[in-house]
C-alpha cells in the first residue's frame, strides 16, 4: 500500500506528455567527422552548425583532444544539407590542448566570442573570433574556475550576457554567475549568484540546459532517460524559484545516448547529439509543436497572418471592382456609339483548354463595316477587354506592405432590346498576385465570374446601368514562419451587384456624364488548414470560414469628346474623376493552431480605406474599314494607404477576304494572330502572352510563305 501511494504521488509530480509535442523529423550521421560528439549550437540564421567533440588523439598526455567542427547549411536549419567546413583544435596560447572533454558551446549574439565547458574539470573557457561565426579564427581569451563541482556538463546565458548558468555532475544543481561586463568571464568580472535546488529528479546525468526566451521555463536533458524535461520559474531568470515538479516529454526512443541539445529557430526545432559506443554519431532533429513552449504566440498579432488576412479582404473588393469596370467601360462605349448597327469592338477566337473555360464561345465574326442604324436589329454584339494592373498597399502597424499584380480578360455579348435599351452577359477570368514585402508570404488567386448587365437611356438623357454577377475564387496561400513556408489552398464564392445612375449632357465641344454608382458584394471564403514541409502540425493554423461584406459608393464625372471625325475613322477621348467611399463593414477572421484547437484567435479586419480616388484617361479609335482600338488607363488610390494602376485594352479587326485577324486563348496563353496575302505571298504574324504564369512569358513569330 505504501509503495502504491508513493507511486501515485510521483505520478502527480511528474507527467509525461505524448511525443507528438516533439516529433522526429530527420537525422544527420556525422561519424566520419567525429566518433564522440558532444555539444551543439547554431548561428542564429541557421546557416552554420557547430558541434564539439573529443577524438581518440591525445595531446601532451592529458587526454583526448578537443575540437569544434563547423558545418555550412545550404538550407537554414536543415541538417541534411550540412557540409563540414572546418575542424578546429581548442588550445591555449601555448599550444596546450584544453577542454579535452568538451561539452556545451555558447556564442555571444554577434558571433565574436564563444564559450566552452570541459567535462574533464571545472573550467569555463572563453575564446574570441577574429571573423564572427568562423570558429577556425578562435584565440584563447579567458577562463573561469567553477568551484564545488567535479565535471561541468551544462552552460547557458541570459540573453543580455550578464548572467551565466552552469551545472555539473556532482551536485546536479544550476549555479548562477553575475557578469559585471556582459559576455566576459574574466575572473575579476564574475561574482557568484543564486543556486537552484537539485535537478536530479529529472535526470541524474544532465548534458545541457536551456531557458525559454522569457526565462520562465527551463529545459533539462540528459542520457539517464533521454527525455526532454521542463521546469517552470515563478520569477523569470531567478533559478531559486524553479519549481519542484517538472514535465517530461518523451523523445520516442529516437536516440539512446544524449550528449547535448539545443532548441533553435524560436523553439520550433530541437537538435540532439547522440553517440553510441562503437556505433554512429548523429545529430537528430525534432519538430516542436506550437503548444510545446510559450513561443506559441498570439497568431492574431503575427504580422504575416494579419497581412494575409487583410490581403484576402482587399482581394474580395478588388474582384468586384475588376468585374464591374470592364462592363461599365462597355456601357459607356455603347452610349457614345449607340447610333451604329455594328457594335462589335473586338474579334476573338476562343479555344480554352481549361475545363472551366472550354466551350465558352465560338469564333466571333463581326460585320465588315459600321453604318448608321436603319432599323432595330435583333442580333448580339460581341466584345472583349483585357486588363493589367500593378500597385501596392502601404505598411502599417501590426501588418506588412504588399505588392499587387493583376491580369484579367473579359468576354461579353449584348443585344438591343430597343433603341434606348441594351442588355448583355459577360464572362471574366482574372489572376491576382499579392507579395508581402520583407517576407516570403503571399497569395496567388484566380477568379471566374459571370455577370448579367443592362443599360437604359431615359428622358432628358438620364441613364441607368445595372449588373449582377457571381464569382468563383481559388486561392493559393504561402506564409513564412520561423523560415518555414506554410501552404494552403482556399476556395470561395462571391455575389455582387452594381447600380449606376447618371445623365449625359451633350454640348458642341464636350459631353459630360455625372453619375452616382453603388457596388455591393458578399464574399464567403471557406475554411482551410495550412500544411508544412515536415508533415507535422508545427505552426500550422486552421482558418475558419470568413464572410466579407462589401459596400462602395462612387460619385464621378466623366468627360468625353470626339475630336476627329474622318471619312474612315472616329476618334474619341475621355477622362474621369471619381470619389469612392468604402462603407464596407469590418469583418472578423477566426483561426487557431491545429495542435491547440481550444485556443481560438480572432482578428478584426479594418482596412481603413474609407476615402478613395480614381482618375483615368481613355480613348477609342474606330474605323469603317474594320479595325478598332480602345484603351483606358486608371489609377485607383486609397488616401494614405496605397494605390493600383490599371490598363484596360481592346483591339480588333473585322476581317475581309484577304485579311484574317484573331485573338485566342490556348493553353492558358493569350495569342494574337494576323494573316494577309500579297500577290501569292502569305504573311503570318503571331504573338503570345502567358496570363497565368507567376513569371511573365512572351513570344512572337513571323512566317512568310510563297505560293507557286
Amino acid at each position: 500500500m505504501k509503495k502504491f501511494i508513493i507511486t501515485l504521488l510521483f505520478s502527480l509530480i511528474v507527467s509525461t506528455e505524448a511525443f507528438a509535442d516533439l516529433t522526429f523529423n530527420q537525422e544527420k550521421v556525422v561519424t566520419t567527422q567525429t566518433d564522440q560528439i558532444r555539444g551543439i549550437n547554431f548561428k542564429p540564421d541557421g546557416t552554420i552548425m557547430y558541434v564539439t567533440e573529443r577524438n581518440g588523439t591525445t595531446d601532451n598526455n592529458i587526454g583526448r583532444a578537443a575540437n569544434i567542427i563547423q558545418y555550412s547549411l545550404t538550407t537554414p536549419f536543415d541538417i541534411s544539407t550540412a557540409i563540414e567546413t572546418s575542424n578546429t583544435r581548442v588550445e591555449e596560447e601555448d599550444g596546450v590542448n584544453l577542454a579535452f572533454l568538451p561539452h556545451a558551446i555558447e556564442f555571444k549574439p554577434d558571433g565574436t566570442r564563444l564559450f566552452i565547458i570541459a567535462n574533464s574539470g571545472t573550467l569555463v573557457y572563453q575564446f574570441d573570433l577574429s571573423t564572427p561565426w568562423d570558429t577556425s579564427t578562435i584565440t584563447f581569451s579567458a577562463k573561469y574556475n567553477v568551484t564545488g563541482e567535479s565535471q561541468l556538463r551544462t552552460l547557458t546565458f541570459k540573453p543580455d550576457g550578464k548572467r551565466m548558468y552552469v551545472s555539473g555532475k556532482q551536485n546536479h544543481k544550476l549555479k548562477e554567475y553575475i557578469l559585471t561586463n556582459a559576455w566576459d568571464i574574466t575572473s575579476s568580472n564574475v561574482s557568484v549568484g543564486a543556486v537552484s535546488a537539485s535537478l536530479e529528479s529529472a535526470d541524474n546525468n544532465m548534458r545541457n540546459v536551456q531557458f525559454n526566451s522569457l526565462g520562465t521555463e527551463l529545459y533539462v536533458g540528459g542520457n539517464q532517460n533521454n527525455n526532454m524535461n521542463k521546469f517552470t520559474l515563478s520569477s523569470a531568470w531567478d533559478i531559486s524559484t524553479i519549481s519542484s515538479s517538472f514535465t517530461a516529454y518523451s523523445l520516442s526512443g529516437d536516440h539512446s545516448n544524449m550528449r547535448g541539445f539545443i532548441f533553435a529557430q524560436k523553439f520550433s526545432r530541437l537538435y540532439v547529439t547522440d553517440d553510441i559506443d562503437g556505433g554512429a554519431n548523429r545529430v537528430i532533429e525534432y519538430v516542436a509543436s506550437c503548444s510545446f513552449t510559450v513561443n506559441c504566440e498570439d497568431a492574431s498579432k503575427d504580422t504575416n497572418v494579419v497581412a494575409l488576412l487583410e490581403a484576402q479582404v482587399e482581394l474580395s473588393k478588388r474582384i468586384i471592382r475588376h468585374n464591374t469596370l470592364p462592363i461599365i467601360h462597355r456601357i459607356e462605349w455603347l452610349r457614345r456609339h449607340k447610333n451604329y448597327d455594328n457594335l462589335n469592338n473586338f474579334q476573338a477566337e476562343i479555344s480554352f483548354t481549361n475545363q472551366r473555360l472550354s466551350k465558352l464561345l465560338d469564333t466571333i465574326k463581326p460585320n465588315a463595316k459600321r453604318k448608321k442604324i436603319k432599323s432595330d436589329d435583333d442580333k448580339w454584339f460581341k466584345w472583349n477587354e483585357g486588363k493589367i494592373g500593378v500597385g501596392k498597399t502601404n505598411e502599417k502597424t501590426g501588418s506588412l506592405a504588399r505588392n499587387i499584380h493583376t491580369t484579367g480578360f473579359v468576354i461579353g455579348a449584348d443585344k438591343k432590346k430597343n433603341k434606348d435599351t441594351m442588355y448583355g452577359y459577360a464572362f471574366q477570368f482574372g489572376t491576382d498576385n499579392v507579395d508581402l514585402k520583407t517576407s516570403s508570404s503571399g497569395i496567388f488567386a484566380k477568379s471566374y465570374s459571370l455577370s448579367m448587365y443592362g443599360t437604359k437611356l431615359r428622358e432628358n438623357h438620364i441613364f441607368s446601368d445595372g449588373l449582377i454577377g457571381i464569382s468563383r475564387i481559388d486561392l493559393d496561400l504561402e506564409r513564412e514562419e520561423n523560415t518555414n513556408i506554410l501552404e494552403g489552398k482556399r476556395k470561395g464564392e462571391q455575389i455582387f451587384s452594381t447600380l449606376n445612375i447618371g445623365k449625359r449632357i451633350n454640348t458642341e465641344n464636350l459631353n459630360f456624364n455625372p453619375n452616382i454608382k453603388f457596388d455591393l458584394g458578399y464574399t464567403r471564403l471557406h475554411e482551410f488548414k495550412e500544411t508544412n514541409g515536415f508533415g507535422t502540425t508545427t505552426d500550422v493554423l486552421l482558418f475558419k470560414q470568413h464572410e466579407i461584406l462589401t459596400g462602395l459608393g462612387t460619385a464621378s464625372m466623366i468627360v468625353d469628346k470626339t475630336i476627329k471625325h474622318y471619312k474612315d475613322r472616329i476618334i474619341n477621348h475621355s477622362g474621369r474623376l471619381e470619389y469612392v467611399v468604402d462603407f464596407s463593414p469590418d469583418s472578423d477572421a477566426n483561426f487557431y493552431y491545429v495542435n491547440d484547437p481550444s485556443t481560438e484567435f480572432s482578428k478584426n479586419i479594418d482596412l481603413d480605406t474609407e476615402h478613395n480616388i480614381r482618375v483615368g484617361y481613355g480613348f477609342d479609335v474606330i474605323s469603317i474599314t474594320g479595325w478598332s482600338f480602345i484603351g483606358n488607363f486608371e489609377r485607383f488610390f486609397t488616401i494614405d494607404n496605397g494605390y493600383i494602376n490599371e490598363i484596360y485594352l481592346s483591339a480588333g479587326y473585322t476581317p475581309t477576304e484577304s485579311i484574317d485577324y484573331a485573338m485566342s486563348i490556348e493553353n492558358n496563353q493569350v495569342v494574337l494572330n494576323y494573316k494577309r496575302a500579297f500577290s501569292g505571298i502569305d504573311v503570318k504574324m503571331s504573338t503570345n502572352y502567358n496570363m497565368l504564369s507567376h513569371i511573365p512569358e512572351y513570344g512572337a513569330t513571323i512566317n512568310v510563305v510563297s505560293k507557286f
